[in-house]
């Protein structure tokens, strides 16, 4: 019997809407809740305890989700050379990482190779001849194309070749001295029927037993992802899906192969809440039943898998329970696509204002990584995080550096707003991540910002009568770098002159 957390529900909504009450940051945002991140791995280890986990980073590459994920020991399945140097930086072995995507350059390969990974995806001869050249002897697995129609993201056909193609590049394989592991397949993204996989199943066995035939064993099966998250349409209990699988490929496989699996949406998706607010509410006609509910948030700002209305996102607002009706759910842009729910029934309170917070569950997957840079001017959507292990001070803490401007002018130093803009802007840059920020404007002049962010803090202290500004960046871990704030900042505010000094916390301290 399954154990019974496997189909506990988590808590993250919960949680990262009290840290949204809390702290009240500016909209729109997205909140992950490490800790459900984490309690999500765990269920699924516990499920396919058999299996080998890659978390599918292109669900949520942030950092924070890397790291927690490496330190509790799951693997991950990148999809070219940036996702690799992530996924190293944060902590991962480089045996631990697949690299899955059947489409990636040839340097790309031998980048990889050359810094450890040594398990590859392919579906192609071309893709093939590149594993045999620039990662020789590594172990790979034959992409086969599989009926993803059912899922609610289907991948068409641009991954995967037929069964028949798969035998030859197999023997193929094994003949230009790569290891061939066996055979790999997706489903799509967001399956709700726990008997999708039986087919991805029954065609790897069968191309398991072709190449047996010419002399080549294969040990390994990667059913991919497909695993769902919580939705408007409730997913059966995670056991159900496990059972499902498990029961295949028991009927499928004479001996039971290595079992691979990975993760993406169901491991991050019901981590994360954003928080947008109404901008407008409006009606087409005055006989019009349905509402317009305009977003901060739409299409570009991280909602992207509402195109087709393919993903029906769970709302929640503060009117929940009191008299609704109909509504069509628009984002915020001038471009007439970017309405998310206008087929999909939806219903909102009719109490709803501009102004009000509309929640938006279970985000924590390709919402961030999806939204653009500068559409319309909209920013990329903004991610905090909650919970999670605290970072280890051991070998290297972090860097703290002073800084003294001077020769600025004196009126951008009693400016409390350009100040506070430029320093978002420069710790933003420097990969810093602001939780909060605040301000103090002195009489008769003078301005104090404070920025904490998850790194550890930021400030400025200006002195318009000099001319000159006092700036103190500390960033822990490696993620973040001080320095470029500091010399960004002092770029934005033109300073003439400038003394720094950079204090290396840990046992680099020098």
């Amino acid at each position: 019997m399954l154990p019974a957390v496997i189909d506990a529900l988590p808590q993250a909504p919960e949680r990262g809407r009290a840290f949204l009450d809390d702290r009240r940051p500016p909209t729109p945002c997205l909140v992950i809740d490490l800790d459900t991140v984490r309690e999500s791995h765990t269920r699924l280890r516990e499920a396919l305890p058999e299996a080998r986990l890659y978390y599918a980073v292109k669900a949520n590459p942030a950092p924070e989700i890397v790291r927690q994920l490496a330190r509790a020991g799951a693997g991950f399945d990148v999809a070219g050379r940036e996702e690799i140097e992530l996924c190293l930086d944060q902590g991962a072995r480089p045996e631990t990482i697949s690299y899955g995507n059947t489409v990636k350059k040839a340097r790309d390969v031998l980048f990889a190779f050359k810094v450890g990974v040594r398990r590859f995806t392919f579906d192609s001869a071309a893709d093939l001849a590149n594993l045999a050249e620039h990662a020789p002897g590594s172990t790979v697995s034959c992409r086969i194309l599989v009926d993803s129609s059912g899922s609610r993201t289907p991948f068409g056909q641009k991954f995967g070749c037929v069964p028949d193609m798969a035998v030859e590049l197999l023997v193929r394989a094994a003949e230009l001295g790569l290891d061939p592991e066996g055979v790999a397949f997706h489903v799509g993204s967001q399956h709700l029927d726990p008997h999708a996989w039986d087919a991805g199943i029954a065609a790897a066995a069968e191309v398991t037993r072709a190449v047996a035939e010419r002399g080549v064993l294969l040990r390994g099966l990667n059913i991919g992802g497909g695993l769902p998250g919580r939705y408007r349409d409730e997913p059966l209990p995670l056991s159900a899906y496990v059972s499902a699988i498990r029961e295949s490929v028991g009927r499928h496989f004479a001996v039971p192969p290595d079992l691979a699996f990975e993760p993406g949406r169901a491991l991050v998706a019901d981590a994360g809440v954003i928080r947008s607010e109404v901008v407008l509410v409006s009606r087409k006609a005055d006989t019009d039943e349905r509402r317009w509910v305009y977003l901060d948030i739409g299409r570009y700002g991280g909602m992207a898998e509402t195109e087709n209305e393919a993903i029906a996102y769970r709302l929640a607002t503060a009117h929940d329970g009191t008299p609704d009706g109909p509504a069509i759910i628009a984002g915020p842009t001038c471009d007439g696509d970017d309405v998310l729910y206008q087929r999909t029934p939806y219903r909102l309170p009719l109490a709803l204002r501009a102004g009000d917070y509309v929640d938006i569950l279970s985000t924590g997957a390709y919402t961030q990584s999806y939204s653009s840079v500068s559409f319309n001017g909209f920013p990329p959507l903004k991610t905090y995080f909650v919970g999670g292990e605290p970072d280890e001070v051991g070998e290297f803490a972090g860097r703290h550096v002073l800084a003294e401007f001077s020769g600025v002018s004196p009126k951008l130093l009693n400016d409390a707003a350009f100040l506070c803009e430029s320093l978002e802007r420069a710790l933003d840059k420097a990969g810093a991540t602001v939780c909060d920020m605040t301000f103090k404007q002195f009489e008769p002049q003078g301005v104090t910002v404070l920025a904490l962010l998850s790194e550890s803090h930021a400030s400025i202290h200006s002195y318009p009568e000099r001319g000159s500004v006092f700036v103190d960046v500390f960033t822990c871990g490696r993620r973040a770098d001080p320095e470029l704030a500091v010399q960004l900042l002092r770029d934005m505010l033109g300073a003439s002159v400038a003394i720094t000094n950079t204090i290396h916390r840990g046992q680099e301290d020098r």
